[in-house]
């Protein structure tokens, strides 16, 4: 089928043409959905989608026209490029857009996040280029920023550190150019990040204490409270105890303060993720028992949804395990922390939860058979 046809008899065949165009396979779009394989095979089987919700999700995220899902009337195609303008409001199409391919990447993880990002990225700066001087600008330069931070991201999250500190920059620029404080400072936070990833605490504490001037007196409670949580992680991997649960105290204190505008960095601060994060700082200054009790407090209420996020701290509770020298639950919560890793490519936890095994390795424990069984699980991958 070709893109210039104007088809609307058969959805499911569009869905399947679509989702074919970006190589994902019916597994892929089934995670993005949250739903079965056999109901994506189902749902490609259809020749009307009756859930209007649905089609429409499918139609930002797959970058079907919205004329071919009968969503609209209009359509506008060019030779092989799909534009990504379907409705009468483009500017809120486009923002919906980045918001769905963020929250795929926060409850997915990169590689979900990833099939079809660079096309996005692509459209939307051509999008803000030709809405330069225009009334649309400055939102399109703002989601110019965020699909950049979140391909910034996704690179990270790869473990591509050179490529997504180059994404940073050049997401930065444009925050600079809006004079956006927020994105600004969103932005030195996961700069703060592939610090900490590259074992650079020290370098990660200078860019996210400059995230902090930057919003300072602004409110952004979400962004500030995660900021101050990646501080506390960041001093305590470089073994300044006093400065990490300074600024975990920190961290709690936003929680009950009320935001003054709509956050929009994807940056958050909650109870659980406090928790976590108190977990893993008492992991990093090796007070291990206390590491677990606070992870696996932590890990009862945290949003089951995201998977990365659930499988980091996972690993880290593995950790304390070894720490405690309870080798079976150390191997056994390793396990289940790769396999989530591994369903939706968080290249990082892969590596901390290989790093473990080099450990368990090298120890007195490394003829105990769940080390031989985890040691065979990961030399398959």
């Amino acid at each position: 089928m070709s893109l210039s046809e104007r088809v609307t008899r058969h959805q499911g065949q569009l869905v399947a043409h679509y989702r074919k165009a970006l190589k994902w396979s019916q597994q892929d779009l089934a995670d993005a959905l949250g739903v079965s394989l056999r109901t994506v095979q189902r749902l490609e089987q259809t020749p009307m989608i009756e859930d209007i919700d649905r089609r429409g999700f499918l139609v930002k995220l797959l970058g079907i026209p919205a004329a071919l899902m009968a969503l609209e009337n209009d359509l506008t195609l060019s030779g092989n490029k799909v534009n990504l303008v379907f409705n009468d409001d483009p500017m809120s199409f486009l923002e919906d857009i980045v918001a769905t391919r963020w929250k795929t990447h926060l409850m997915g993880g990169p590689l979900n996040a990833a099939h079809g990002l660079e096309r996005i990225v692509n459209e939307v700066a051509h999008f803000a280029q030709q809405v330069r001087g225009k009334a649309w600008h400055q939102r399109a330069m703002t989601q110019l920023c965020l699909v950049y931070q979140l391909n910034g991201s996704v690179a990270s999250d790869l473990m591509h550190y050179e490529k997504a500190f180059d994404i940073y920059k050049t997401a930065y620029a444009v925050a600079n150019e809006l004079q956006d404080a927020e994105l600004m400072a969103a932005i030195r936070a996961r700069q703060g990040i592939l610090f900490m990833r590259e074992e650079q605490p020290l370098q990660a504490i200078t860019y996210l204490e400059h995230g902090l001037r930057l919003v300072e007196g602004n409110g952004y409670p979400q962004l500030k409270g995660n900021i101050f949580m990646l501080l506390s992680e960041a001093h305590a991997k470089a073994g300044q105890a006093q400065a990490c649960w300074q600024m975990i105290g920190l961290a709690e204190s936003t929680i009950e303060q009320q935001p003054s505008h709509h956050e929009r960095s994807y940056r958050t601060c909650n109870p659980s993720a406090i928790l976590a994060h108190k977990g893993v700082d008492a992991l990093l200054l090796h007070d291990y028992d206390r590491a677990l009790r606070l992870i696996d407090k932590s890990l009862k209420n945290y949003n089951p949804t995201q998977t990365p996020a659930h499988a980091r701290f996972l690993a880290r509770k593995s950790e304390a395990y070894y720490g405690l020298h309870m080798i079976d639950e150390c191997v056994t919560t390793a396990e289940t922390a790769f396999t989530l890793a591994k369903s939706v490519g968080a290249s990082n936890t892969f590596a901390r939860v290989n790093d473990l095994r080099t450990s368990l390795a090298r120890s007195s424990w490394k003829n105990e058979p769940g080390v031989r069984r985890l040691g065979a699980l990961l030399a398959t991958q």
